[in-house]
């Protein structure tokens, strides 16, 4: 589901990217989200949709859908079946991590985007070049942004699938673009870094673009250290509790 520049402008009033200064290598960030709803990106088809075909389970590689880049999965990670708390489109297959997995490429890009779903505070995102970390994301800025869930308001709470349509509503969906506009990346990470919880995600996609995608921009402080890291805790309470609960319930690294 590919939407076209007339409708995510109609829809979204679309803003420009925020600028993100990172450390020493002056590379500069930028994030944003698409629409509620969205799951597939708008500026590439190097999509890795975990199906066989585009993704080796065995090897842990994927094509990216014959992109020419060559994406290699190392870590503690699981692949899983669509459920409530992840799965594109509410069908195949997504990737989840209750610990930490690399995503290693073999050649550097400057986009990196993915459908970030059932997200909770633990989600943490860190771009590298070798072994050079550029830019670290957690959703705060993102939370605070659309607003918090539950709230039957917010479009950007629960799965929006109709196989599971509003389940997890303590949770936001919503596909994320990061792009470097003036450098390139070769690994990205994918940490959950709470006790509960899991990091789960879809659709990850790379290329080289020529300027920032299409997005609602993502607007952070500024950085108070060398590497900007959003930090903070949005799911709180009742949610933080469930969110534990289910975890252990549902999440095993093969």
């Amino acid at each position: 589901m590919r939407l076209s520049i007339t409708v995510l402008a109609a829809t979204l009033g679309l803003l420009a990217s925020a600028v993100l200064p990172v450390n020493s290598k002056a590379d500069t960030f930028s994030a944003s989200y698409l629409a509620a709803g969205v799951q597939t990106p708008n500026a590439s088809n190097n999509v890795n949709t975990f199906e066989s075909g585009v993704y080796n389970s065995a090897a842990g590689t994927t094509t990216f859908n014959g992109s020419g880049i060559t994406g290699t999965y190392s870590g503690s990670y699981a692949i899983q079946s669509a459920n409530l708390y992840g799965g594109a489109g509410g069908t195949g297959n997504y990737i989840a991590t209750a610990g930490t997995y690399s995503l290693n490429l073999s050649s550097s890009v400057n986009y990196f985007g993915l459908w970030f779903s059932a997200l909770d505070s633990g989600n943490q995102l860190s771009f590298y070049k070798d072994s050079t970390l550029l830019f670290t994301f957690t959703p705060t800025a993102y939370q605070q942004l659309v607003g918090a869930c539950p709230s039957s308001s917010n479009a950007f709470c629960g799965n929006p699938n109709t196989a599971f349509k509003g389940q997890d509503s303590g949770e936001q969906f919503a596909f994320l673009n990061f792009y470097d506009s003036n450098g390139s990346f070769n690994k990205v990470t994918f940490t959950q870094t709470t006790a509960y919880g899991a990091f789960e995600s879809d659709n990850h996609t790379v290329a080289n673009l020529s300027s920032a995608p299409l997005g609602t921009a993502i607007v952070t402080p500024e950085p108070s250290s060398s590497v900007l890291a959003i930090t903070g805790i949005f799911c709180i309470g009742g949610v933080a509790v469930m969110r534990r609960t289910q975890s252990a319930a549902r999440f095993h690294v093969g």
